[in-house]
């Protein structure tokens, strides 16, 4: 029973300094990723370039620590060098953040990992691929001034599966992992409620 009073006054206590946690954000990102083709290819590098946008939610606890998800969308174009592969795409990723944040000098920092994404470029002559199963870390950086946060984030991004949806020349299966190391540059507003 003391434990439940103790828990209870402690949710409480944390209730009245935590509140809720938004930001939105417009993305600018640039990867350089490596993929090994079936034949008649081989290994191969390539580029993922484009806007987006990021959405992190969650709780923030006296505008200092928060914690929560952070979901992504982006329309980078993809480029690959064995086959010259070159198509825009949609990618969309979700994961977990933590971090800390200044709010009279507005430093940012924050880390998390990516739980799940899918990069699937559109058909480019006969070849069409999907990349699915993305994870890995993500951390990031940030200065607020007033509403406004300037961000930079690195990804290091692994996709479990790689599927040709159209193979064309190529025989065979693309079982290869997609690693994609991506830079994001972003304007956002973190707000807390």
């Amino acid at each position: 029973m003391k434990i439940i009073i103790l828990a209870s006054i402690l949710l409480l206590s944390l209730n009245s300094f935590a509140g809720l946690y938004f930001e939105p954000a417009i993305t600018y990102e640039k990867g350089d990723n490596t993929l090994d083709w079936p034949s008649p290819f081989s290994s191969s590098t390539g580029t993922t370039e484009g806007l987006g946008l990021d959405l992190k939610l969650g709780l923030a606890v006296e505008s200092t620590f928060f914690a929560g998800v952070d979901a992504s969308y982006s329309k980078p174009k993809f480029k690959n060098s064995a086959n010259n592969y070159d198509a825009w795409a949609t990618s969309q990723t979700i994961g977990v953040i933590v971090g800390a944040q200044m709010p009279i000098i507005g430093l940012r920092i924050w880390g998390g990992y990516i739980l799940d994404g899918n990069l699937d470029p559109d058909q480019d002559g006969n070849i069409d691929v999907k990349f699915s199963g993305a994870s890995g870390p993500k951390i990031g950086i940030g200065f607020k001034i007033f509403i406004v946060s300037a961000n930079l984030e690195y990804m290091d991004l692994t996709y479990k599966t790689s599927t040709l949806q159209n193979a064309g020349p190529i025989s065979g299966t693309l079982d290869s992992e997609l690693k994609n190391k991506v830079a994001l540059f972003s304007l956002s507003m973190p707000l807390t409620f």
